[in-house]
């Protein structure tokens, strides 16, 4: 059980050990967050073919082009600034390097950056627009914060 590099497999092996060790289905489902039926094809399964039943094997369907290339150029992008490619905020946003990907032949919504960021390990913050100090002190800019939030959607509409 501990040669495998997948938790799944890992799994599926310590629920047929429960199993033999006396534990009902219900048991081990619960403890592995699976359901009992899930337990009973792990069982059957290891009766039929043994340990290699159990590991997971390679997945089926067309392997990923657009994300390893993609997943190749965010961390240099990364690197760069925005201002370099022509958008004007000062940090990179997901919308912006999925744009930007676009223009380079690498055709990604936003939300599968989103998750390739997640996959590399890459967080995003969410800058807050606020001016500190005092209101007095920072009247203007306060003033300026506000008139960019009241336009900032039809900025994005029009790019």
């Amino acid at each position: 059980m501990k040669k495998t590099k997948d938790s799944k497999s890992y799994r599926a092996a310590l629920g047929v050990l429960l199993r033999a060790q006396g534990k009902g289905a219900d048991e081990v489902g619960i403890e592995l967050g699976v359901t009992k039926k899930q337990v009973f094809k792990w069982c059957r399964q290891f009766r039929e073919n043994g340990i290699e039943a159990l590991q997971l094997k390679k997945p089926p369907g067309r392997p990923a082009v657009r994300g390893t290339a993609a997943k190749k150029r965010i961390p240099q992008l990364l690197q760069q600034e925005p201002s370099a490619f022509g958008y004007m905020k000062g940090r990179w946003v997901v919308r912006d390097i999925a744009k930007q990907l676009e223009k380079e032949g690498v055709l990604l919504c936003f939300q599968s950056v989103h998750f390739m960021l997640q996959d590399l390990g890459l967080r995003r913050r969410r800058p807050k627009l606020r001016a500190p100090g005092s209101i007095r002190k920072n009247y203007f800019k306060r003033r300026q914060i506000a008139n960019y939030k009241r336009i900032a959607g039809a900025l994005l509409k029009k790019e």
